[in-house]
């Protein structure tokens, strides 16, 4: 459910049909019921978002929040302008904040690659940012355009083919997400720093792609031919379904996320049949393969343009940084203990996010593309 129909919720705007939508969504579990209280008992409806002293905001927030298990818990600065977006919230475990972050030591990076780039089968390259909507290549008698909305189509315009299926790689860069509709139907959302290889047409007994980084896949349904995704080790198989699978090359875990339908996922010797709701996790450097229940829709928060951290600390959250706004991140100092939980807009400007997670022993400061991490 896209983050907007919770502030509309608490509004009191939503529309017929969006308020069914939502009642499916909050009776779902009790999970997403703590979700919407936490987010309506921290909605400042009073803020306007053009005008907003945000050490102010960061005040009014830390004020009103109240130790709870020996934790006290910090809704990030501006949770409330994020919130007045439609975008979420955001919290630290630490127990004191620094409510007077330098805005001298904050600079904007400005200049990133953002070229969403097809490899054809022959090698050529095409940059999609550069083409005008409608037909990008032909390759075997499959046709790929691009559509209004700016993803790619592919159009299987033969039943029968002669000879192989040749083989194109979608590399999306940071800071970009991209969706490509496959040749059997299957819509694909990649998110920052990820590729796709996948057949310009799919034959035989199943249908096969390879991923590196993270992606959203809504398997169109084929009884006869078994979708198979290959990530960093690890095959997942579905027939028909919707699921999301997060297999970075720099993150320890390799994470699968199913949101309805069935998979199997194998990893080396580990096996395991998903349902709806599960996680499954692999511990990359061990092996070692574990299920969980979570909230799918943290899960997905990419693909509605949100960061949602569970529990991370600060070097799960600068990787997301490095990969959303194409910097290097530098440590200066060992790294704090810290850990953060919630939901942040990942169109905020990177100054502005770098400052709702600075601490009293955290600071950051941009020169170039690199963010530096000091203590």
């Amino acid at each position: 459910m896209e983050f907007k129909l919770i502030v509309k919720k608490i509004n009191n705007t939503l529309t017929q049909e969006e308020e069914v939508v939502f009642s499916q969504w909050y009776h779902q579990s009790d999970d997403n019921k703590v979700y919407f209280e936490k987010v309506k008992n921290n909605y400042y409806a009073n803020l306007n978002p053009d005008n907003i002293d945000l050490d102010t905001a960061w005040y009014a927030i830390k004020s009103n929040i109240k130790p709870q298990r020996r934790i006290k818990y910090y809704y990030a600065v501006a949770a409330s302008v994020v919130i007045l977006f439609g975008l979420g919230y955001f919290f630290s475990t630490n127990d004191s904040l620094n409510q007077n972050v330098n805005q001298n030591t904050i600079v904007e990076s400005t200049s990133k690659s953002n070229e969403v780039i097809l490899t054809l089968a022959d090698g050529s390259k095409v940059v999609l940012n550069n083409q005008n909507n409608g037909v990008v290549a032909n390759q075997e008698n499959v046709t790929i355009t691009k559509d209004k909305d700016g993803q790619i189509i592919y159009n299987d315009s033969k039943q029968v083919h002669n000879g192989k299926p040749s083989f194109n790689t979608l590399n999306i860069p940071n800071g970009q997400t991209f969706q490509v509709t496959l040749p059997d139907g299957t819509n694909v959302w990649l998110n920052a720093g990820s590729s796709l290889k996948y057949p310009t047409y799919f034959e035989g007994n199943n249908r096969t792609v390879v991923l590196t980084g993270e992606a959203y896949f809504e398997v169109a349904h084929n009884l006869k031919m078994p979708f198979k995704v290959f990530s960093n080790g690890q095959e997942v198989e579905v027939l028909g379904t919707h699921f999301n699978i997060r297999a970075y090359a720099n993150e320890p875990f390799l994470k699968t996320t199913l949101l309805e339908g069935r998979i199997k996922i194998s990893e080396g010797n580990n096996k395991a049949i998903v349902k709806p709701g599960e996680q499954i996790v692999v511990s990359l450097g061990k092996h070692h393969m574990y299920s969980k229940q979570v909230n799918v829709e943290s899960a997905i928060a990419w693909k509605n343009r949100l960061f949602y951290f569970e529990n991370a600390r600060y070097d799960e959250i600068m990787r997301e940084i490095e990969r959303w706004y194409d910097v290097e991140v530098i440590y200066k100092n060992k790294m704090s203990n810290e850990r953060f939980e919630g939901a942040i807009q990942k169109d905020l400007p990177l100054n502005q996010v770098l400052k709702m997670l600075e601490s009293e022993d955290v600071h950051f400061k941009i020169q170039g593309k690199e963010v530096i991490v000091t203590q």
